[in-house]
């Protein structure tokens, strides 16, 4: 990449972070009495009865311009006074307040807040009958509501732990006990139950600790609709890729449901289907595909498998996005005197140039998500990392950061880029639950925000290690490992007892091969598969000039389970790797300019230059970010949606630890193909073959 185009990024950047563009969330109140017309009146003896002028009446209703008629309810300033003949009946005389939901807010907390039954809001705002409560909502709220006391009913939760009489909505006890069934988690109950995991926790401050089966907790003392039993359990559902000749009717008999539930679990399933569409069913229904029939990656459990699709078919969460960016522009050492010499900082700040190509790609992502009907709020913080000060200071700076700025919106950060700062952010954020994914490094702290979006090394080398296990069988195994490596190179032999070990030497330049340790053990009569595990470039160069050569007389495939910078080396030849049909585990691959046209003709255009391997991981890391936050009402249920997604050059699919946090578990196996192509394998299991 051009220095003059890094640093001219680099000016954007400075620019862009100090520029003053925060919209702070605030709750908007405002009261609020109604009115159900009757037969005759019309708008103007609307407006007399209340000493309003007809605009103020159609500026709350707007659709009583063009007409009033009987039924018909209108919201009319709580200041309104109406005439002394006027005796309204109590449902006529309530007041309201609308009230927009902040961020984890939900209709429980609301409740609590004004003194009010959850059904209250809900009679006034029959949408959450069937849909969840959204931050950015506005819902009336019912200051003087005076409800009717209901009959004790019978609830019983199909899929688990309730079973007993619930007392009178109004009046009533305010929570009732619950009992936890097998695979129950709190965040099931609490979605249950409309409350947050942190006040659940409140209610019960012995779950803290875990839940245990069989045991009795308390939970709000609330109507449950007949839907809400299907989210008790996170397993319930399944995931089905729309195939070309589906319809609603034929998916409707197929899963045996119907259409209100399909659009309530699939929101744009009312604005059509279309191929390729990514369906959310209950699992296990009438009329399921089961997943041993099905096509790979039909139908996928949440949790089990893997469904690999484009979200761009299954969005529904359209709120803008908040999102924040925390990288290490050093805006603080970039000032108007330094100017000059800016190409030598660039030069000279490797972390500086990843995080200026970083942003270039996201900038792009922003724009792609727009299109898409994704509004972004970026906020842009810069970490202002100097190597020089150490890990202590420079985390420290993150951390005033942090408590210097509100984060308690924020539905995903990016960055920090380095561990140290990354590990201090996510330790002080993990408070308010605010998820943050580490972009480029791969040593990080797992905490129950973390999504690391990198693989690990040991990751990879499973990956391949699965690859070559059920098809090592028939092969001449050959294992080639330095001492550096002696800890895999023990692994991969008890894993193939049979492998024959080439002797590394170590000598005082470094490992090297005899003459003939390879070529000895070669075979000629079934296929040679060759593992090395080195990251020495001689030792890499020796072994396959000479396993090159053997390819007249025997049927080579190199592989290795670590592919690291060693191979970029000029003494390595590619050909080589080419003829042997190299294959390597890798977090991505080589794009391909005719599939991602758009991307790279878009970025050439603004930067005119070709984007690196960073600014497409930008692209990739903030667009896929963007899509799952529309897909799913955040993060942590975006991820546990199982889901696979590929993009540019990277892919994702975010597992669970079981001590917390999130990585991603979604790796390329690659080999040199014909003309130094860089060809994707497939990691599809082996069909097993009857005896």
């Amino acid at each position: 990449m051009k220095l003059k185009h890094l640093f001219l990024i680099c000016i954007c950047v400075l620019s862009f972070a100090f520029a003053k563009a925060e919209s702070e969330a605030s709750v908007y109140f405002q009261e609020f009495i109604s009115h159900q017309v009757t037969e005759g009146e019309t708008l103007y003896s609307i407006a007399r009865k209340y000493k309003l002028k007809e605009k103020d009446i159609i500026k709350l209703n707007p659709d009583a311009k063009e007409r009033v008629y009987e039924g018909l309810v209108l919201i009319l300033p709580a200041t309104a006074a109406t005439s002394k003949e006027t005796t309204a009946t109590p449902q006529e005389d309530v007041r309201f307040k609308t009230h927009k939901v902040k961020r984890k807010e939900t209709l429980y907390s609301i409740s609590k807040k004004y003194d009010v039954t959850q059904d209250a809001i809900k009679k006034y705002n029959k949408r959450l009958y069937s849909e969840t409560l959204r931050k950015g909502d506005k819902i009336r709220i019912p200051l003087n509501y005076v409800g009717v006391v209901e009959e004790k009913v019978t609830i019983t939760n199909t899929g688990g732990g309730v079973s007993q009489e619930e007392g009178p909505r109004d009046g009533g006890p305010a929570f009732v006990p619950y009992v936890v069934k097998a695979k129950e988690t709190k965040y099931g109950i609490a979605r249950l139950y409309g409350i947050t995991i942190s006040e659940l926790e409140a209610i019960n401050p012995e779950m803290k600790d875990g839940l245990k089966v069989g045991q009795t907790i308390k939970v709000p003392n609330t109507t449950l609709e007949k839907n809400d039993t299907a989210v008790i359990n996170e397993e319930v559902y399944a995931f089905y890729e729309v195939k070309k000749g589906n319809t609603i009717y034929s998916l409707l008999k197929e899963f045996n449901i119907n259409a209100d539930k399909l659009v309530e679990l699939n929101p744009t399933v009312a604005e059509g289907l279309k191929e390729g569409m990514i369906l959310k069913v209950p699992k296990g229904v009438s009329g399921t595909i089961s997943e041993t029939t099905a096509d790979a990656g039909a139908i996928i459990a949440i949790n089990t498998d893997t469904a690999k699709a484009s979200l761009l078919d299954s969005l529904s969460n359209f709120s803008t996005k908040k999102v924040v960016l925390m990288l290490p522009f050093g805006v603080n050492r970039t000032t108007a005197d330094s100017l000059s010499n800016g190409e030598e900082i660039i030069k000279n700040d490797r972390a500086l140039r990843v995080s200026l190509d970083f942003y270039s790609g996201v900038l792009i992502a922003l724009d792609h998500a727009k299109q898409k009907g994704i509004s972004t709020d970026l906020k842009i913080y810069d970490t202002e990392y100097i190597k020089a000060d150490g890990d202590a200071t420079n985390a420290r700076k993150v951390e005033r950061l942090i408590s210097s700025n509100d984060f308690s919106d924020v539905d995903v950060v990016i960055g920090p880029l380095l561990a140290s700062n990354f590990n201090r952010a996510s330790t002080l954020l993990a408070r308010q639950r605010v998820p943050l994914i580490s972009p480029i490094t791969q040593h990080v702290d797992f905490r129950s925000n973390v999504f690391q979006s990198r693989p690990s090394e040991a990751q990879m080398r499973e990956v391949m290690i699965d690859y070559l296990k059920p098809r090592a069988a028939g092969k001449n195994i050959i294992i080639i490992a330095d001492q550096k490596n002696a800890k895999i190179k023990t692994r991969l032999q008890s894993l193939f007892p049979n492998a024959k070990i080439v002797k590394v030497t170590e000598g005082d330049d470094g490992p090297y091969l005899g003459r003939y340790d390879i070529t000895d053990k070669l075979s000629e009569t079934i296929e040679n598969w060759v593992i090395i595990e080195t990251d020495d470039v001689p030792l890499i160069s020796s072994a396959t000039t000479r396993l090159n050569t053997s390819l007249i007389t025997s049927k080579i495939t190199l592989f290795t389970t670590k592919k690291g910078r060693a191979y970029d080396s000029d003494a390595i030849q590619h050909m080589d790797l080419m003829h042997l049909h190299f294959h390597y585990p890798s977090m991505n691959k080589e794009y391909t300019y005719s599939v991602t046209k758009e991307f790279v003709d878009m970025y050439e255009d603004r930067y005119d230059i070709t984007p690196s391997k960073e600014a497409i991981r930008g692209y990739d890391i903030m667009y896929d970010t963007l899509l799952r936050l529309a897909f799913a009402e955040n993060l942590y249920d975006a991820a546990s949606s199982g889901l696979e997604t590929s993009y540019i050059e990277n892919k994702f699919r975010y597992d669970q630890k079981s001590s917390g946090g999130f990585y991603n578990n979604a790796i390329y196996l690659i080999k040199y193909s014909e003309g130094l192509m860089l060809e994707e394998i497939s990691q599809e299991p082996l069909e097993e073959v009857e005896d």
